[in-house]
């Protein structure tokens, strides 16, 4: 049996406070469909308590591990990218990447665990047990995902298809395309999968005149409209895309249908970019960007990185955003110009916090647009979040 754990999901906000590390993509996939494609089999994760109801109620199809059956299973870690299948071995073992980074274990010795992740803890902190290298690569922090996006984006292709419509006046270069059922490409658009593959997923719409260059993923029931989409850029599922984007990642419902360029960014669900709202993605002096995480400052190891975007934050029209910002959920970016490096989730502008009446208002006709509703177990966790992080604003 495979488990996923998240051990470290304060690195991954403000991306993991409405979702498990799990879930969050690194590529057109989600770190666990990646693990369970690599392995062939279905995964259970093993995620904060504080999520079991929002998981039951926004992710239905996830299995949350409560309790460990006896036997003995592999363990890995949320944020793992599998290179190759994992063997399960006869004896406990501590599994790491190139770089030493744990990527996961097997053991038989959690079963019957009252506090799973205490035990996990425990576990990886023996200095007995034996490592082995495998052929893996741990994602630790948002930004590392973007050392590889074209990569990653290129290999979550699952082959070449054509059951969508694709107009005659349509130029496509290169073979490695796939169309799903009820896609539509319009007139006008330019399909280019020579320097790699193109995924247009079932029900998305581009309309021209519109320019996709491969590796690229739209997901389901995804509008693009007068876009230019760069390498590497991945839109889920019911996004509004127009404009340039370059190897970015759209989570999903992200609606960016103006003009305005988005690079090397992570864009959470839900969020709303006005018009014009662009990204600075490289520093004048081509250096190492850095990124404030918990207040803490970190060198991404990149020169081209943009900004990371939570879920539910809207920007104002002809917003700048500067180079390795991050901006946190339900975030107001108001005004226009240059924005801070570091905004703060629930935040109205420079100074106000945005109230819960007035969030959750919104956040219902936001989701209405898209045929969805905002659940009991979602609104309970935005209000602890909320409680989390304004308790001490003014």
């Amino acid at each position: 049996m495979v488990f996923i754990y998240e051990d470290k999901p304060e690195r991954f906000v403000p991306l993991s406070y409405l979702r498990p590390v799990s879930e969050i993509r690194c590529g057109a996939l989600t770190f666990r469909e990646k693990i369970e494609r690599a392995l062939r089999t279905k995964a259970k994760l093993i995620v904060r308590e504080e999520l079991f109801d929002l998981c039951a109620e926004e992710f239905p199809e996830l299995e949350i591990a409560k309790e460990i059956p006896e036997g003995r299973h592999l363990y890995l870690a949320a944020g793992t990218v599998l290179i190759e299948p994992v063997s399960l071995s006869e004896c406990d073992e501590i599994l790491t990447d190139e770089q030493e980074n744990v990527v996961g274990f097997t053991t038989d010795k959690l079963s019957g665990s009252e506090s799973i992740m205490e035990d996990i803890g425990n576990f990886l902190s023996a200095t007995s047990i034996s490592r082995r290298c495998i052929p893996a690569r741990r994602i630790n922090y948002p930004w590392e995902i973007f050392a590889s996006i074209e990569l990653e984006v290129a290999r979550d292709f699952e082959g070449e298809l054509g059951e969508g419509e694709v107009d005659p006046h349509a130029s496509v270069y290169g073979k490695a395309l796939r169309i799903e059922k009820e896609a539509v490409v319009q007139a006008g658009t330019v399909i280019d999968c020579r320097k790699g593959p193109v995924t247009i997923a079932s029900k998305a719409l581009i309309k021209g005149p519109t320019l996709i260059e491969g590796p690229c993923y739209v997901g389901p029931e995804t509008i693009v409209d007068s876009a230019r989409l760069r390498p590497g850029t991945v839109l889920g599922p019911c996004s509004r895309v127009g404009g340039e984007v370059e190897a970015s990642i759209f989570h999903g419902y992200v609606n960016k249908h103006h003009e305005g360029f988005i690079g090397h960014a992570y864009l959470g669900e839900w969020v709303n970019l006005g018009a014009m709202t662009t990204n600075s993605d490289l520093k004048n002096n081509y250096s190492e960007v850095k990124v404030v995480l918990n207040g803490e400052s970190f060198s991404t190891g990149l020169t081209k990185f943009g900004c990371i975007i939570g879920d539910h934050t809207k920007t104002a029209i002809g917003t700048l955003i500067p180079t390795g910002a991050v901006i946190g959920i339900f975030a107001n970016v108001l005004g226009g110009g240059l924005c801070s490096k570091n905004v703060t989730s629930f935040s109205w502008g420079e100074t106000e916090v945005y109230k819960l009446s007035q969030l959750a208002l919104t956040t219902q006709r936001v989701m209405a647009r898209r045929d969805r509703s905002m659940g009991q177990a979602l609104r309970e966790r935005i209000e602890a979040v909320h409680n989390e992080l304004t308790q001490d604003a003014g």
